[in-house]
């Protein structure tokens, strides 16, 4: 056995120990960003995928572990850009979590309904912008991240979908 085989074998056993350990954080992490388990097992396989495959290019500027977990996050956001039906997917947890539980009482029932075509109005960026916002309590930069936009813009579409939502919800709120 030469001396590089060796080296490659020993930075396996080593990646893998650290794998070990860094697994359930990383889970952790990508479950905070994901909204199904499977999405974040994804989030967790890929990082690993992608650590195997560029470790020749870790330059160690910072530890191994932050390098991974600068990975993990750019994955998670690379799968949360990917999904077109994001949105909808937000729309549905919060259809179905928040506002379903209180559909029961009369006019609470009628805001919800109200509120989904109020919701359904503002345009694409502006909705996930207030659901990420308001209903994931994502900072803005973050938000900015996931949607690929300015952070001014995001603060923009924010103002704009709450000013349209104040209108149009407006007799709720006298």
């Amino acid at each position: 056995m030469n001396m590089k085989n060796l080296q490659t074998e020993n930075t396996l056993i080593e990646l893998q120990d650290l794998f070990h350990d860094l697994e359930p954080r990383l889970m952790r992490l990508s479950l905070k960003y994901q909204k199904t388990t499977w999405d974040a097992e994804d989030a967790v396989s890929e990082t690993m995928v992608q650590v195997l495959a560029k470790i020749e290019l870790f330059e160690g500027k910072s530890s191994l572990s932050t390098w991974i977990y600068s990975i993990c996050v750019n994955k998670n956001l690379e799968i949360l850009r990917k999904k077109k039906t994001y949105f909808e997917h937000m729309k549905k947890y919060f259809f179905h979590n928040v506002l379903q539980r209180h559909s029961s009482e009369g006019e609470f029932s009628l805001l919800n309904e109200d509120f989904q075509q109020s919701l359904g109005k503002l345009d694409e960026d502006e909705r996930s912008v207030f659901l990420l916002s308001v209903y994931e309590e994502l900072p803005q930069k973050q938000i900015a991240e996931i949607l690929d936009m300015s952070l001014s813009n995001v603060k923009v579409k924010l103002h704009r979908g709450r000013k349209k939502l104040m209108s149009s919800l407006g007799d709720y709120l006298k």
